[in-house]
């Protein structure tokens, strides 16, 4: 009788965290994460659903400075550092980094989101971009993260594989010497 009810008592409040701990973690065993197996295009898809505003003219009329290289400050690439046990400290290229002057009424946020979706709404051609727009890749996807700087903002644009860094660098500095033919904003 006493085994018959030890099986039908409820678990007690020790142990019912650790068979949550581990019903959690076995449920995402084997499995990857959805963004890893849906294609750029599915991505950009995603994004414009969820985060971008309907009226995709006023942002890109707002973002028309940044876009037509009139607040353009400079452009630099963009490092990061990795340690290896054997070689030490290797220095990777991610993308780049282009500086915008301040807007009046733009926000760090804002911005960051806006680039995103202009990004996204170029890749799935809702808006027409420059050749050498370096907030999207034409067969790849961004990270763009905005930083409010002294006197405007870094824009990190970054890829998501060698290739596309130095895609990116590339249609950075394309996009600076645009805006300025002297290539005097190049750091």
């Amino acid at each position: 009788m006493n085994e018959e009810r030890a099986r039908r008592a409820p678990m007690s409040w020790r142990t019912r965290p650790i068979l949550v701990l581990l019903l959690s973690a076995s449920a995402g065993c084997g499995q990857s994460p959805q963004t890893d197996a849906r294609s750029p295009a599915d991505q950009v898809a995603f994004m414009e659903r969820t985060r971008c505003i309907a009226d995709a003219a006023a942002d890109e009329k707002a973002l028309a400075p940044i876009l037509d290289g009139a607040a353009l400050q400079g452009v630099q690439p963009l490092y990061s550092t990795t340690e290896s046990g054997k070689s030490g400290i290797g220095v990777e290229l991610r993308g780049a980094v282009v500086k915008v002057a301040a807007l009046q009424g733009v926000t760090d946020v804002w911005l960051d989101r806006a680039l995103e979706c202009h990004g996204a709404k170029a890749t799935l051609g809702h808006v027409r971009a420059a050749e050498n727009d370096p907030f999207w890749l034409p067969d790849s996807t961004v990270d763009i993260d905005v930083r409010s700087a002294k006197d405007g903002f870094d824009v990190a644009v970054t890829g998501h594989s060698s290739a596309d860094a130095r895609q990116v660098l590339a249609r950075a500095s394309a996009f600076a010497n645009r805006a300025v033919p002297s290539g005097e904003l190049l750091r």
